[in-house]
């Protein structure tokens, strides 16, 4: 698994807890990748800390195997 987009329309709160919206979840060699709809990667203090929404776009079945991936 190279790239996988597996959650799109993310809201989310980062660490700096300021409020984020059209978030994409990559899997991106092993490691969880969200960025934002300009292509920013959301890491550092603008980490994800609390996922509010999320459509996720992959089988319920491969979800735990995605989450236990590094956070990049």
């Amino acid at each position: 698994m190279n790239n996988l987009v597996f959650a799109q329309n993310i809201k989310a709160v980062l660490e700096d807890n300021t409020e984020v919206t059209e978030v994409t979840g990559t899997l991106v060699d092993n490691k969880r990748i969200y960025k934002l709809s300009d292509n920013t990667v959301l890491t550092g203090a603008k980490k994800i800390k609390k996922i509010k929404f999320a459509t996720f776009v992959v089988p319920a079945e491969i979800l735990p195997f995605i989450m236990s991936k590094e956070n990049e």
